[in-house]
């Protein structure tokens, strides 16, 4: 590539954004994996973020190099525009392919049986606990589910039909082990 034409800019521009938007997905992709500890998925995802990393900058400097430094200032746009995109990217693919168990923690309104009987027949294994509401007073139930993280809109759509009102907590589980997983089990 003959550098110092506006056309070679324009390439380099595109392929620095592109080349980051790939490394900075594969960034996202590998945390997400060294949070779960999956250390042997993370390692080989690593590997090729740190080649894509030195390409792209070896094709920036290359380009600043050779050309004026009024060029440099498009082309750290380029990098920042690639790194924005990339995380934002690699957030969205992480949430689809790299699945979770999570733990849903749901106060009911009141006592619900209806929706407890729900829960079961769509597959949610779950513990309940009989509960006071600290301002009016009444029993309620309060309910534990184990549960795979892709499972929580069908989740939350049945609770929110049933019960607009119920309190509901999710947090991602470390490690689950023993008891009954239902919704990972259906088909």
């Amino acid at each position: 590539m003959f550098f110092g034409t506006q056309l070679d800019l324009v390439i380099v521009f595109f392929i620095v954004i592109l080349g980051r938007t790939v490394d900075m997905c594969l960034a996202s992709i590998r945390t997400v994996f060294t949070v779960k500890d999956k250390p042997h998925l993370a390692a080989p995802i690593g590997f090729v973020e740190a080649f894509f990393w030195f390409m792209i900058v070896k094709a920036a400097l290359d380009y600043a190099i050779a050309n004026p430094v009024v060029d440099t200032i498009v082309l750290a746009i380029a990098y920042s525009l690639g790194f924005a995109l990339g995380t934002l990217l690699g957030g969205i693919l992480s949430k689809i392919f790299v699945k979770s168990k999570i733990h849903v923690q749901i106060v009911l309104s009141s006592k619900n049986d209806d929706l407890v009987k729900e829960l079961k027949e769509k597959g949610f294994g779950q513990t309940i606990l009989t509960a006071k509401g600290a301002n009016n007073n009444t029993e309620t139930y309060m309910v534990f589910i184990e549960t795979n993280s892709d499972k929580l809109k069908e989740l939350r759509a049945i609770i929110n039909t049933m019960d607009e009102k119920a309190f509901v907590s999710v947090s991602e589980s470390k490690s689950v082990y023993n008891g009954f997983f239902g919704s990972s089990s259906r088909k």
